[in-house]
């Protein structure tokens, strides 16, 4: 049968490919866009919340939307950041670290205390509604409370020293280092090489704690990684592993536990036929190439 197909059946056979990479990869552009709008939304009616009471509604969601506040680059970036963990976090079932309980009995009094901050921040008291700031760099936070003070005011049409005052105390209040990014890289940074291989392992480790694993040992931020596992391509993550040193069976692995579905056909060929080619110095280059870019296109502001 494979015989009678001419090379414009081969180039529609693979037209049509590409054009149901197009339609998935568009598919999943428009869901990103809406994730990462709701997550932002939810974002500022909580710290609205918390500033001004709870309503229906927020109020400064929309007008904050419609001025371009939401759409700068780096609340954007840490959106998208955010939408990526809970992709990788449903994608293994859980968000919860069997490591980080392990931890509890540790010698070194540090990451006993990181680790019951990880769990913290992990638990569902934690992630519950209400309090989706407690996600944000303390930067963002910084800059998004005194938005929606202003925000306030201009709806309002008068000044709120309550208002001022909640903003005041919700900033002071924030601890970046009880966050569960933070409280991963001072796990990381405290554990010696022995525990390398719980690290590296995913669904043992939790998210955070493999994440904050690849950020120390590749020196990129914690949430570039997370964008760059959860990439519309595999490739990224291929390069990202082998710059890590992950043997060929420990990376499939990986990339079937933290991408499942968004693995395809062709992308499970390439790994298995390119993988054992990379060599991980021109990875690493290619890795720090990639953080420089970002960097440089965080600090331009763009939007």
């Amino acid at each position: 049968m494979d015989g009678l197909l001419g090379p414009q059946d081969d180039l529609l056979s693979i037209a049509c490919a590409h054009a149901r990479d197009v339609d998935a990869l568009c598919d999943d552009v428009a869901v990103t866009i809406s994730a990462v709008s709701l997550k932002l939304l939810q974002i500022v009616r909580d710290i609205e919340a918390r500033l001004n009471g709870a309503t229906p509604e927020s109020t400064c969601g929309p007008l904050l939307a419609r001025s371009g506040f939401l759409r700068k680059t780096d609340i954007v970036d840490f959106a998208l950041a955010r939408v990526a963990e809970d992709n990788l976090i449903a994608r293994l079932g859980s968000g919860f670290s069997q490591l980080a309980v392990e931890l509890l009995d540790h010698a070194d009094t540090h990451v006993i205390e990181a680790a019951q901050a990880l769990l913290a921040a992990d638990s569902l008291q934690v992630r519950s509604q209400g309090r989706s700031y407690l996600t944000l760099p303390p930067e963002i936070l910084h800059k998004m409370c005194w938005r929606i003070v202003a925000a306030l005011e201009l709806l309002s049409g008068s000044h709120s020293d309550n208002v001022i005052h909640n903003a005041r105390a919700l900033i002071a209040s924030y601890d970046e280092a009880q966050t569960a990014p933070a409280s991963a890289r001072k796990i990381v940074h405290f554990l010696g090489d022995e525990n390398r291989a719980a690290l590296s392992n995913p669904h043992h480790a939790g998210v955070h704690l493999f994440v904050a694993y690849l950020s120390a040992d590749l020196n990129i931020g914690h949430d570039h990684i997370l964008r760059l596992i959860d990439f519309e391509s595999a490739f990224p993550m291929m390069v990202m592993l082998a710059a890590a040193g992950f043997p060929k069976h420990a990376a499939l692995q990986t990339m079937i536990d933290l991408r499942s579905q968004k693995l395809s056909a062709r992308e499970a060929a390439l790994f298995e036929a390119e993988y054992t080619h990379f060599i991980p110095e021109m990875a690493r280059q290619q890795i720090c190439d990639w953080s420089s870019a970002r960097s440089l296109f965080l600090s331009s502001g763009r939007t």
